[in-house]
């Protein structure tokens, strides 16, 4: 795992903890499921009202994954696969310190700190996979139709067919 490329990083981890040996990726893509592969516990909480979920990871320890139980389903879901991205990073990066604590608040939505917009291109590429998006678009699957297939908010699909020249 490089770290650098949240689009090639989240494509590794599809290959390597999702699609079957010599299989394409199915979709939609379990980001929950993919934790527990790589032995992320993940669990629904009460956390403050501007954080959606926060990855903990500490020596010792496996890491954990929290999502506000009052986020609706695909909000957890991009969250989970947000907060993921974090881990990938941390991972390549070689994190050594005792302790880890990343939140998934207001900053991940701003695109202004490049951690966050990593981990919410990796998340983004995790959900949608560019192979994936690109042939639901050949079929004629709009922004909506394509959220509901790859079971993410439309707002979400539509950044990712405008960000991968979809459309």
């Amino acid at each position: 795992m490089q770290g650098i490329d949240p689009e090639h990083d989240a494509l590794e981890v599809l290959r390597t903890y999702w699609a079957k040996e010599g299989d394409a990726i199915a979709v939609p893509v379990d980001p929950i499921a993919i934790a527990r592969k790589l032995d992320i516990s993940v669990y629904t909480a009460d956390l403050a009202n501007d954080i959606s979920g926060m990855l903990f990871m500490k020596a010792g320890r496996d890491p954990e994954i929290f999502l506000s139980r009052t986020d609706n389903y695909k909000r957890q879901r991009f969250t989970c696969a947000h907060e993921l991205g974090h881990w990938a990073k941390h991972i390549a990066e070689g994190v050594e310190s005792d302790q880890v604590v990343d939140y998934r608040g207001s900053l991940a939505s701003a695109g202004t700190d490049p951690v966050e917009r990593y981990a919410n291109q990796f998340a983004a590429a995790l959900l949608m996979p560019a192979e994936d998006v690109r042939r639901l678009k050949g079929r004629g699957y709009g922004p909506v139709a394509l959220a509901d297939a790859l079971r993410v908010s439309p707002e979400a699909a539509t950044y990712r067919i405008e960000s991968l020249g979809a459309d």
